[in-house]
């Protein structure tokens, strides 16, 4: 089991298509997770990630602030 403070993991700068976004990763492969990853984002206002698409789930869970997802079925808004 791994137990630890979001804080305690470096944040570093999204890039490849994104504006003002910051990730954590909190749980990886590293840590024995072959298929699972737990990331942390903070993304700026008028910040974004780039449109992308795979075919593994996908979860967002929005801590503050207010956004929105975009997808095959438009958009829809995200807050907490």
């Amino acid at each position: 089991m791994k137990v630890r403070h979001y804080t305690d993991v470096p944040a570093t700068e999204v890039e490849d298509g994104a504006k003002g976004v910051q990730i954590r990763w909190i749980i990886t492969q590293d840590d024995g997770a072959p298929h699972f990853a737990m990331r942390h984002f903070e993304i700026a206002p008028g910040g974004h990630t780039p449109h992308h698409a795979h075919p593994w789930e996908h979860e967002v869970f929005v801590l503050t602030g207010s956004g929105k997802v975009v997808g095959g079925d438009g958009e829809t808004p995200l807050a907490p």
